[in-house]
């Protein structure tokens, strides 16, 4: 004779997620988000053409750290090594501004096009972007030369 078991009771707990912190100071919307490596401090770029840096543990910006950017930014991204951060951003009609900043020395340096999307290679040495133009391009950090692309995606507007 064949035992019948009924199905594993699932229990699931609703939790609801609190806030501990808030930061106020951006004047528009907060497409990108990067933290630090040291886990304490994160960096954010804004609608409001600002690139802002954060402490955690104090809970307010670092405000000798604030970018003005002359269009949006859409994105940011720290280096692991803490090194570098690279921030994207532009509008309709314009070049756009990728900017390369040396977190030590403070120094900017300014790339072409305009990037919607950015990432730091894992040993910090290579920046990679992608446009609205289905373009990918590849740039070392330390030169600003670019090492590779532009790559032309195949983008079919019939197939989507």
């Amino acid at each position: 004779m064949a035992s019948r078991s009924s199905p594993p009771v699932v229990t699931v707990n609703e939790s609801t997620l609190t806030p501990v912190l808030t930061l106020k100071g951006h004047e528009s919307f907060t497409p990108s988000v990067s933290y630090f490596p040291d886990g304490k401090r994160i960096i954010n770029g804004s609608g409001d053409k600002t690139i802002r840096e954060w402490d955690l543990e104090a809970g307010k910006e670092i405000e000798e750290a604030r970018d003005v950017c002359e269009q949006e930014v859409h994105t940011v991204r720290v280096s692991r090594d803490g090194r570098w951060v690279v921030s994207a951003g532009g509008s309709i009609n314009t070049p756009g501004e990728l900017r390369v900043c040396e977190v030590e020395t403070g120094s900017v340096r300014m790339l072409e096009d305009r990037i919607n999307c950015i990432d730091i290679s894992a040993d910090s040495t290579l920046l990679v972007g992608g446009t609205d133009y289905f373009t990918v391009r590849i740039w070392n950090l330390h030169t600003g030369k670019l090492v590779a692309g532009p790559f032309k995606s195949a983008h079919n507007v019939d197939a989507l």
